[in-house]
């Protein structure tokens, strides 16, 4: 099975997502998402958003800035 990089990124990304996805539906609004991959955390926190052709990456950007504190690491 070959997964490139990008799939490794995007799948990482969808486990965080989901993460935050949970988290909020059982009632926690102070959230730390901990990731061994930086690029991905980087791009989030540094709002490379815009710039990011991931989906799951715009998603994890709108569900940090809803009423809550989410730390990246």
């Amino acid at each position: 099975m070959v997964i490139s990089m990008a799939d490794i990124f995007q799948i990482e990304a969808q486990g965080i997502l989901e993460g935050l996805k949970l988290a909020w539906m059982r009632g926690f609004r102070q959230v730390e998402m901990e990731s061994d991959n930086a690029l991905l955390i980087d791009t989030i926190r540094n709002d490379f958003v815009e710039n990011s052709n991931i989906v799951e990456v715009r998603l994890i950007h709108e569900w940090c800035n809803r009423d809550w504190q989410v730390k990246l690491r």
